[in-house]
């Protein structure tokens, strides 16, 4: 007969419990993180960040920064003041969400494993960046190494009382 507590069963409670609760709070740092990640003010242009923009068959399009000018000047864009105060479009594989700002546009481009956002305003038809966001992979790396060291604090601190 083996002792109270020392059961196959209450191990696998035991254990069930702790991985529970580290994946809520690899969530948890996970959504923090994403919350407080920091803006970088100013930068330069990725070539392949995806600009909405109106074409010159008035339809939503989209096209790297890099093949702006060359599409501006053979006449395919129109504007690049998005024609509605908010939308979502896809790019290849990423997908593509935009809002109007007061003073600007703000273009979130997201795949699974990242996230970049980026504010410009519009200065002559060409757009100038003001700051822009990055949230790719290392942010859940953060988390679960965070999520590990609360879980070993938290189970440290039960066994010790």
């Amino acid at each position: 007969m083996t002792a109270p507590g020392n059961h196959p069963a209450d191990r696998f409670t035991t254990v069930f419990s702790a991985f529970m609760v580290f994946c809520v709070l690899v969530w948890l740092w996970g959504l923090g993180l994403y919350l407080v990640w920091p803006w970088q003010q100013g930068g330069e242009w990725l070539p392949d960040f995806p600009i909405v923009a109106v074409c010159a068959n008035d339809q939503v399009c989209t096209l790297p920064y890099g093949e702006l000018a060359a599409a501006q000047a053979a006449g395919k864009v129109k504007t690049l003041v998005p024609p509605s105060d908010t939308g979502e479009t896809a790019y290849e594989q990423i997908n593509l969400q935009w809002k109007r700002l007061r003073d600007g546009v703000e273009t979130k481009a997201s795949t699974w494993n990242f996230q970049t956002t980026v504010r410009y305003r519009i200065e002559h038809e060409r757009p100038v960046l003001v700051s822009y966001q990055e949230i790719s992979g290392k942010v859940f790396l953060i988390a679960i190494i965070g999520a590990l060291i609360s879980t070993v604090l938290l189970y440290l601190r039960k066994f010790r009382k």
